[in-house]
């Protein structure tokens, strides 16, 4: 039963020298000996089973990272206790590109046993949990993992498994020694033995990667983990027949690893390995992950070489000028005198420098590369460091050796236009900005433009009149986050009274949600910005509430609980048109436009048909408005109107453009006027702007 031959031959001699009595009696004692300590580090002690959490996933699934993002918090609460493997399969999984096929010979099958009807969709133990499975399947969504592994982790196992992996990292050659001993009996003749090989750090994209920011790159890629690879022991496991209370398994697996897998390189340094015993295909009865042992040729050493940066951004939009600038860390313990830094700038070929003085055990240096300009719009640089081929030295840590500057916007100093419109057509799905325009979403939030790919064919654009808009969906920030869509400069220098007008959509939750919409203008590309306009609360809304317990007909797509305008012309009420009065910025060249929303508890909100534009060149209007003057501004109870005896009659507006008052008078009262900006206008035309302060 344990392969003893050389104790065997060694047993004989001892007969050969020793009397009778003495020989039968040490023989037995030998053969207990063995029997009971013959295992080298698999555990004795009965134990509670460990969570193998199967986790079906793909590249095109918008809330798999989701997933993700609950898998790892199960682990990171039971890190020993705990096995995570993410199987990509199915038509989420379909890939993208070159590179980006992350599917294997065995992850159709394993998922057709588990009876999966959604994505993310995954598998606690194989085991079906009464009322928490998909179609009475294996099955679960990620929202029941949690519960499902508890119930795992309280049951005592009858058998524990462990395991030791060598790597060879010059021949690629993958040795994994697997130890299972019984301390109970298992209620099956056989039990299935499987060994996983996983990767981690495998760079990629990945739909709604904003659900687990924390695996975002610096390159806007999404950092996969835990990505089955290969079954060294096949489709469903190799067979272990001796399953009875005290008995001892042990076997070892070799594996060639090959350069990749569907053009997907195998990383000899982020490889993982994991082993588990099922009673059967589906139920597994606990897993472990082994030890990895990285063998590496005489005279190399490895290293951790680290990467980060504090490059100085440039303090404005309108400054393109910076020096890339990257900060290397040795974190081992022998000093490293070779090794090659380079910075990508967004999507351009790297630039490369190779560095040759010594960097010390435990300390840092700073190489700053050539000064350059950056092009208009949303920039990224990232930064690597790395060993230098034909040196003594392997950087087995490859996880740390990229580091970003973060996302940091630029513009053109110069005006593109003196009038815009923005209806948002033709751009594809989930384009975060259109042209002339950049977005500041500092907590990756879903916001970007929408379409009828993602709202099963039918337009969500304004009045129903258009397939696309732009949306914040509000319903998934946090209350206080924010993102905001800055136009480029525009020239406002001519003779018009300027404004910004818009197609809105928007829900609250409850009557009390305080979503807040700010129209915010520059004059100094961006270092400061001035409110031109604000509402919030219930006046942001267009049409209802959408709480968690309904949502606005007819779609509910992406669950019963976003809001999706309605494309039913007999809907219109979904949405209105407002408009701001633009008009203090008359006459500056430099104006930059930007909306910003702010999110109080409420839910998605959509903007379309956005137009900024003068709305009148009046010669004699302009002249008006170089006449008239009022005071005190800004006023608590009243404003005063000189030269008033020229007109005789004005209008006054609010931000949003109602019309609150007609002046008949040279002395108005306002006392009953809410704080904020108003307008006075004549034919519809602005001409002086107060502030109510009280």
């Amino acid at each position: 039963m344990f392969f003893l031959n050389k104790s065997i031959i060694l047993f004989v001699h001892l007969i050969d020298n020793i009397n009778a009595m003495k020989n039968i009696f040490t023989l037995s004692l030998i053969f207990a000996t063995i029997g009971s300590y013959s295992q080298t580090f698999v555990s004795t002690t009965p134990e509670n089973k460990n969570v193998v959490l199967e986790e079906f996933t793909g590249i095109s699934c918008t809330y798999c990272p989701d997933g993700h993002r609950i898998a790892n918090d199960i682990y990171n609460n039971n890190p020993t206790d705990v096995v995570l493997i993410n199987i990509h399969t199915g038509g989420y999984a379909s890939p993208q590109g070159p590179g980006t096929d992350f599917n294997t010979m065995f992850g159709s099958a394993i998922a057709a046993q588990s009876n999966l009807s959604g994505y993310p969709a995954g598998t606690v133990n194989r085991r079906v949990f009464a009322g928490l499975g998909q179609n009475g399947g294996t099955a679960m969504s990620r929202g029941n993992w949690q519960s499902a592994s508890s119930q795992i982790l309280n049951e005592p196992s009858y058998v524990n498994v462990a395991a030791q992996a060598n790597l060879d990292i010059s021949t690629r050659q993958l040795s994994v020694t697997v130890e299972a001993y019984y301390t109970g009996s298992s209620p099956v003749n056989t039990n299935k033995l499987n060994v996983a090989l996983m990767q981690n750090n495998v760079e990629g994209p990945q739909t709604g990667a904003s659900y687990n920011p924390t695996a975002i790159l610096p390159n806007g890629n999404y950092n996969h983990q835990h990505m089955l690879r290969h079954m060294l022991t096949g489709q469903w496991g190799v067979d272990i027949t001796n399953t009875s209370n005290g008995s001892f398994f042990t076997d070892t697996y070799t594996y060639s690893i090959p350069n990749d897998l569907n053009g997907v390189a195998f990383d000899l340094f982020n490889l993982e390995v994991a082993v588990f015993l099922t009673e059967n295909q589906q139920n597994v009865v606990t897993g472990n992950m082994a030890s990895m042992n990285l063998i590496v040729p005489p005279g190399m050493n490895l290293v951790d070489l680290a990467a980060s940066s504090n490059m100085s951004i440039p303090s404005t939009y309108c400054d393109n000028n910076l020096t890339p600038e990257i900060t290397v860390a040795n974190n081992t313990t022998v000093p490293v005198d070779t090794f090659a830094v380079s910075y990508t700038l967004n999507n351009n070929a790297p630039v490369t420098q190779n560095v040759y003085s010594s960097l010390q055990p435990g300390s840092t240096t700073t190489i700053s590369f050539n000064s350059i300009s950056v092009p208009v719009g949303t920039n990224n640089i990232s930064y690597t460091v790395s060993t230098v081929a034909n040196t003594s030295f392997i950087d087995n840590v490859p996880s740390n050796n990229v580091a970003s500057s973060g996302s940091f916007n630029t513009l053109s100093p110069t005006a593109f236009a003196t009038n815009h419109s923005e209806g948002f057509e033709g751009f594809a799905l989930a384009t975060p900005a259109p042209n002339n325009a950049i977005l500041e979403n500092p907590q990756d939030n879903w916001v970007g433009i929408i379409d009828d790919s993602y709202t099963q064919g039918l337009p969500v654009g304004g009045y129903g009149n258009s397939v696309n808009s732009y949306r914040f969906r509000l319903n998934s920030f946090s209350n206080g986050q924010s993102a905001k869509l800055i136009w480029e400069k525009l020239d406002f220098s001519d003779a018009g009274n300027y404004q910004i007008k818009y197609d809105l959509a928007h829900a609250l939750k409850n009557s009390w949600d305080g979503d807040v919409i700010q129209i915010l203008a520059s004059t100094d590309c961006g270092v400061s910005w001035n409110t031109v306009s604000q509402m919030s609360g219930s006046s942001t809304a267009t049409y209802g509430t959408v709480s968690s317990s309904g949502n606005f007909n007819p779609l509910t797509i992406g669950g019963t609980t976003n809001y999706y305008p309605s494309n039913n012309t007999s809907s219109l009420q979904h949405w209105r048109t407002d408009s701001v009065d633009l008009s203090a910025y008359n006459g500056n060249p430099d104006v930059m436009i930007a909306i910003n929303v702010i999110c109080g508890g409420g839910n998605n909100l959509y903007f379309d048909n956005i137009i900024i534009e003068a709305i009148s060149s009046s010669t004699s209007n302009n002249i008006i408005k170089k006449s008239i003057n009022l005071y005190p501004n800004p006023t608590n109870n009243f404003i005063i109107i000189e030269d008033f005896d020229n007109i005789k009659e004005y209008e006054i507006f609010d931000s949003m453009g109602k019309k609150v008052a007609i002046i008949e008078s040279r002395k108005t009262d306002v006392t009953d006027f809410e704080n904020g900006i108003y307008f006075i206008k004549l034919n519809g035309n602005p001409l002086k702007r107060f502030s109510v302060i009280k």
